[in-house]
């Protein structure tokens, strides 16, 4: 075969070609999802001299010698396979060069035993030299021991491809063509472990070759591709730095990526701490919430607000999106948990401001109003309004000052909200007027509640700041209906007639109004 003469060469020249892409990719090697490709192609470029060097070298010594020195970026090129995809695919490589330190142990065993083997003849049971197509190469015949660590070696190839298979699920269209490039590149020299044996290929340095096609695609994608170059940089930058949190999860409902805003959030909603989120089904949040899991279920797109179980001023939004075709088969979904924590809490103080009584904390007269025109008069029940008006209320002001007076609006509201707080509905509906509106029984059972509060109150003493106290008394009016026709205003008007009753009578007193006359309810 002419063309394998000049197969030395070939491979000086793999070795010139991964060298250069090892270097030009070094000004790259602090960009997520690249730090480790420049040391890959090192690795490849040394195999490819390194065999080179046995085939030229022309005495055994030599040919043995550059034999052993391809074990050491044989072994680490695939585990720096492993790593440089691991890390493309994976949100973070935090942890990964530990991992990798560790992984490198038995790398480092078996070359030091490689290199002493004539010593303990460990590592190859036989040594001799080969020569096909006339190329001359070390031809050995490994131990039991030497083929467990090649097996282990292997086990990372096999494991990238996993990594990178399991990309394609979920990688975004234009990315999914560049990931499917990366797989077939990466699968040559893994198969070609299996592959090669069966088909006989013994020529010295063939399985340098295999080595190149990988490198070359991730080179031309990962580093040559200005658009993808944007894709690991996104992933970590932008993808941990989100204020919301973002899970996905794949068609088999685990979760194969979570930002550590949502591994917060996550805890949060189960009421748990949890070391890590990632590989859990997403089954063990949803179990908590059952229209999301409904949803979830589906694979139907959706908005839910969920308070953190615990918590009164926590809640979260869960956005749910597709993250795939439904023609094509379940797929994972995105999911996006933000914190409306803010924004409920401001929603909380605008409707307290437009509902309740800043000074005494009861609902204001708009408020108090639409509450009771809502109110359904239960069977076999009536409804009582009263109105409660605080006796002599200027002259607690104009003796005392305004603050007093405030003191003693805040006291009363106390006193009703204490009484009435689970048995109606209580406002201010003027300066000193307040209002009470509940369910009774009849006119008689209504008439006995207004004037035991009045009595309550007549032996009430309120304690002023600067020492003072004063004694309040209340005047009262009832209105009370069985119908449920009778409007709000009808029913006011009433209870607000007796209260003037009340007052010109001498005050301190209880006055039942007459029954409100029946017309056309204009409600709402």
């Amino acid at each position: 075969m002419p063309w394998m003469q000049g197969y030395p060469y070939y491979l000086l020249m793999g070795s010139v070609l991964s060298l250069y892409m090892g270097v030009s990719s070094y000004k790259h090697r602090n960009t997520p999802g690249r730090r480790y490709l420049w040391i890959l192609m090192l690795l490849v470029s040394a195999i490819f001299a390194a065999t080179a060097g046995e085939i030229l070298s022309l005495s055994f010594q030599a040919k043995l010698f550059w034999k052993n020195v391809q074990q050491a970026p044989l072994f680490l090129s695939t585990i720096f396979t492993y790593a440089a995809i691991k890390e493309y695919v994976s949100r973070s490589s935090e942890g990964l060069d530990r991992r990798l330190a560790f992984f490198c142990v038995p790398v480092v065993l078996d070359v030091v035993l490689i290199f002493t083997d004539s010593a303990h003849h460990l590592m190859r049971s036989e040594v001799g030299i080969t020569t096909v197509a006339g190329i001359s190469g070390i031809m050995v015949e490994p131990t039991v021991l030497s083929m467990i660590l090649i097996a282990y070696d292997q086990l990372f190839g096999i494991y990238a491809v996993y990594l990178l298979a399991l990309s394609l699920l979920n990688a975004p269209k234009y990315f999914f063509k560049r990931n499917l490039l990366l797989l077939a590149g990466l699968i040559i020299p893994v198969i070609s472990v299996f592959f090669l044996p069966l088909l006989k290929i013994s020529v010295t340095g063939f399985t340098a070759f295999t080595y190149l096609p990988p490198v070359l695609a991730a080179y031309l994608s990962l580093f040559r591709d200005p658009r993808l170059s944007l894709y690991p940089l996104a992933k970590i930058k932008i993808f941990e730095n989100m204020k919301d949190g973002i899970v996905l999860t794949d068609r088999y409902d685990s979760i194969i990526d979570v930002n550590k805003v949502a591994e917060t959030m996550l805890s949060a909603l189960i009421g748990e701490q949890a070391s890590s989120w990632e590989g859990r089904s997403i089954y063990h949040l949803l179990e908590h919430y059952g229209d999301i899991a409904s949803y979830y279920r589906q694979r139907v797109e959706g908005q839910f607000e969920v308070e953190a179980p615990g918590t009164m001023d926590v809640c979260y939004g869960v956005s749910l999106i597709a993250s795939g075709r439904r023609e094509t088969g379940p797929s994972g979904m995105l999911i996006v948990v933000s914190d409306l924590s803010e924004k409920k809490r401001y929603e909380r103080e605008l409707l307290y401001q437009a509902t309740v009584d800043d000074l005494t904390g009861l609902y204001n007269r708009r408020h108090f109003m639409r509450l009771v025109q809502k109110y359904t008069i239960r069977e076999g029940a009536g409804m009582a309004l009263l109105l409660f008006d605080i006796d002599d209320f200027k002259l607690i002001n104009d003796t005392y000052g305004h603050i007093a007076g405030d003191q003693a609006l805040v006291d009363l509201s106390g006193k009703i909200l204490a009484v009435y707080k689970d048995n109606g509905i209580a406002g201010r509906v003027g300066g000193e007027e307040f209002a009470v509106c509940f369910f009774t029984g009849s006119e008689r059972a209504a008439l006995a509640e207004a004037e035991n509060f009045r009595a309550i109150m007549s032996e009430h003493i309120v304690q002023l700041d600067g020492g003072h106290s004063i004694q309040l008394t209340v005047s009262i009016g009832i209105a009370f209906t069985e119908h449920s026709d009778i409007t709000f205003e009808d029913l006011y008007r009433e209870a607000d007639e007796a209260l003037y009753l009340s007052k010109a009578a001498g005050k301190n007193r209880v006055t039942l109004g007459r029954k409100p006359i029946i017309r056309e309810a204009i409600k709402g």
